[in-house]
């Protein structure tokens, strides 16, 4: 079936850029820690990194497989 609007790719596209959001942002504070010395949340820093990731690479993996 032809979609006119390409929504299937849309929502691929907008997970992947979630999924990248997620990693560079988390990966952003892990690295930027000590500037303020703060208490940071290392466990969910790196669960949240973790989760982008998964989603960056299953968005991939939607891509290539289409």
């Amino acid at each position: 079936m032809n979609d006119p609007f390409a929504l299937d790719l849309t929502i691929i596209l907008l997970l992947l850029g979630v999924g990248a959001a997620m990693v560079a942002g988390n990966l952003a504070a892990f690295f930027n820690k000590n500037h303020k010395r703060e208490n940071m949340y290392l466990r969910r820093t790196v669960f949240l990194t973790g989760v982008g990731l998964l989603i960056t690479i299953w968005s991939i993996a939607s891509l290539i497989n289409r």
